[in-house]
């Protein structure tokens, strides 16, 4: 039974207990559902399902798709009537990467056996907005987890579905530490926030989100230096498990120990990036 969060007069979390603690979100109106996201598990999803036509008697009409990740888009085939929003640069990663993926997925795991990937058709590139039932979503591009995130902002009552923009630990292995230092700023901006939807994890209140928004920004900060000292002082890839998650101010148990391993995707990915760029200037010194 995945757990179900009312946060707001019209909008509601959906938290798998099956993987990594994914977050959906639904936002309700009298013209119909917003689907922001869904979860990694057809039966999980399911549930948001019989949960808008029983206890809200109403239907989903638009799912917005915050980036192209398997665990956040597998169950929009679910929801056939549904109009999908996406990144443009998510459409293509789906068909690329998460099509692909899918079809091994599938092999290993038979509860995906009956997951169909549907494509986002309305995109937007930096900002766009949703008009329902009087209320207004503001979709933002979210680089730096990944290429293609975008946040959902309803901003009528003042929540902000921050996608893996935000997590229990920043992730940026398959995206750009810069891009998300730039996100997690634009985040901090946005006035009066109510309550902030991670990608993944609980939901944070608004008196614990600046504060939560500075530590994200001084692990990136931290990690960056870590992996600039590895390198100046020749050290290989072992040197950089020195820096544990606890080190950088964050529980090794977040989301059933996952943000370890995160943690050390991060700084691989980091150290292969600046080793590339001070090979590169080394080239271009000798030329």
């Amino acid at each position: 039974m995945l757990r179900r969060e009312r946060v707001s007069d019209h909008a509601y979390v959906f938290r798998s207990n099956l993987y990594a603690h994914v977050n959906a979100g639904i936002i309700a109106t009298d013209e119909g559902c917003v689907l922001i996201d869904t979860l990694p598990f057809p039966q999980e999803t399911a549930e948001i399902k019989r949960f808008v036509q029983d206890r809200l008697r109403s239907e989903v009409r638009y799912i917005i798709l915050t980036h192209s990740h398997a665990d956040h888009v597998y169950g929009a085939h679910l929801f056939p009537q549904a109009e999908v929003i996406g990144h443009l640069l998510a459409r293509d990663m789906m068909i690329k990467h998460t099509r692909p993926a899918l079809t091994e997925a599938r092999k290993k795991n038979p509860a995906l056996s009956s997951v169909l990937l549907r494509l986002p058709t309305l995109l937007t590139e930096e900002e766009a907005a949703l008009r329902i039932g009087g209320f207004t979503l503001v979709l933002r591009h979210s680089p730096g987890h990944a290429p293609d995130v975008l946040n959902v902002y309803f901003k009528d009552e003042k929540i902000l579905f921050a996608s893996d923009t935000i997590m229990p630990i920043p992730f940026f292995a398959n995206g750009n530490i810069n891009d998300l230092r730039h996100s997690l700023r634009a985040v901090l901006e946005i006035p009066r926030l109510e309550d902030v939807v991670q990608g993944h994890g609980p939901v944070l209140l608004r008196g614990e989100v600046r504060e939560i928004l500075g530590e994200h920004l001084a692990y990136l900060d931290r990690v960056e230096a870590h992996v600039d000292e590895v390198l100046a002082n020749k050290g290989g890839k072992k040197e950089l498990a020195r820096l544990s998650v606890e080190d950088c101010g964050f529980s090794a148990t977040a989301l059933d120990g996952l943000v370890q391993k995160l943690h050390l995707a991060n700084m691989a990915t980091l150290y292969a990036l600046r080793r590339h760029q001070l090979l590169q200037k080394q080239k271009a010194a000798v030329a």
